[in-house]
């Protein structure tokens, strides 16, 4: 009798084995556990398929060894718990990717061992940088709103009082260098005016716009920069009509696209060319703008990506990856199209159409 009561909880066992393997094998999290000689003694599916291998090939391997980890390392956290002999959770970076690793002892026989939990996190990570970058903009632009403010108030005076100048001063020489001042003010009044236009934290807001000012605007942001790196930049304006459009966020698309040609021909380390060009299509009622540079080019296999979020070629904390992501977003919500040719001996050319639209009755 007793012989058949144990048989019949074989199979139960068994089972409830593989019921609790499928469980784990389920979790696409990283989950294995490890001696304290850093063997696997057990993994889950997900943990073997990221080196492509049976969960029973990789009981036996050393961990360092499956990651290619150089033995020893600095912050190992198998270390910190094999010390500690309590249960550790930490960030870590393996290879290109960011990992939050949970690690917990756990008795197996005669000797200790640490089941892992390794979640890949490189997204949120990234997303979270992101959202730490968004916030700091955002100080960065009301820094920037309150220090136009503060230039534009002694800029007034010298604007008011150049005038005054060339209306006495009689003598040419002396009247020519007052010009030049009152021009180099007027100057500085577009550039505290753009600053403020592109800091500004406003609700989106369609109005009938001028593209050809909107590129002005966003050029004299970079005036400077172009001159301390000996970039020339041609303007081509055709004859277009105004467009409803949000210039703010139009602004901020071009500006990116106007960032991302200047990376590209400082990288090429050539004489720079920025060409930025406007025509009207009447038959099929667009606006197509062009920015064009002379740069190093985009290569192929990363042609396609250029506009997903958070790809970047740039290292690390000189990129978010979002520009050209959040241009793409910005040129779509308006109903328009946004597309790129490049190649490593012409460079690269992005190519914004527009649709002109009028303004429906609840817009205006």
């Amino acid at each position: 009798m007793a012989d058949e009561c144990q048989d019949d909880w074989v199979p139960e066992m068994v089972r409830s084995q593989r019921q609790w393997q499928a469980t784990i094998d389920a979790i696409t999290d990283y989950i294995f556990v490890t001696d304290r000689a850093r063997r696997v003694i057990r993994a889950n599916k997900s943990f073997s398929a990221r080196f492509q291998r049976h969960p029973k090939d990789v009981v036996g391997l050393r961990v360092d060894e499956l990651f290619g980890l150089e033995i020893p390392h600095t912050n190992c956290l198998l270390d910190r718990a094999f010390e500690s002999r309590q249960s550790v959770v930490d960030e870590t970076v393996v290879g290109a990717d960011t990992y939050m690793i949970s690690i917990f002892p756990v008795e197996l026989g005669n000797d200790g061992a640490y089941v892992c939990v390794m979640k890949d996190i490189t997204e949120m990570k990234a997303m979270r940088d992101q959202l730490y970058n968004t916030y700091k903009l955002a100080s960065i632009g009301q820094l920037v709103s309150g220090v136009a403010h503060e230039i534009n108030n002694p800029l007034t005076g010298i604007l008011g009082f150049s005038e005054l100048l060339t209306l006495r001063v009689k003598d040419e020489m002396v009247l020519k260098e007052v010009e030049k001042i009152h021009r180099a003010a007027e100057r500085c009044k577009v550039i505290v005016e753009s600053l403020l236009c592109f800091s500004r934290q406003q609700k989106p807001h369609r109005s009938l716009e001028y593209i050809n000012d909107i590129i002005d605007k966003t050029i004299d942001l970079r005036t400077y920069w172009h001159k301390s790196k000996d970039l020339d930049l041609v303007k081509e304006y055709g004859e277009i009509p105004m467009i409803f459009i949000d210039a703010q966020q139009i602004q901020h698309a071009i500006l990116n696209i106007l960032m991302n040609a200047e990376q590209a021909v400082l990288a090429a380390g050539r004489k720079g060319r920025i060409t930025i060009s406007t025509v009207y299509d009447r038959e099929a009622k667009k606006i197509i703008i062009t920015i064009a540079d002379n740069g190093a080019g985009i290569p192929d296999h990363i042609r396609g990506r250029i506009f997903d979020p958070f790809f970047t070629t740039k290292p690390v904390g000189e990129g978010s990856g979002l520009g050209l992501s959040m241009t793409y977003g910005i040129i779509t919500e308006h109903g328009g199209t946004i597309s790129v040719g490049s190649s490593t001996e012409e460079g690269t050319a992005f190519i914004v159409e527009l649709p002109v639209v009028k303004p429906s009755e609840s817009d205006i």
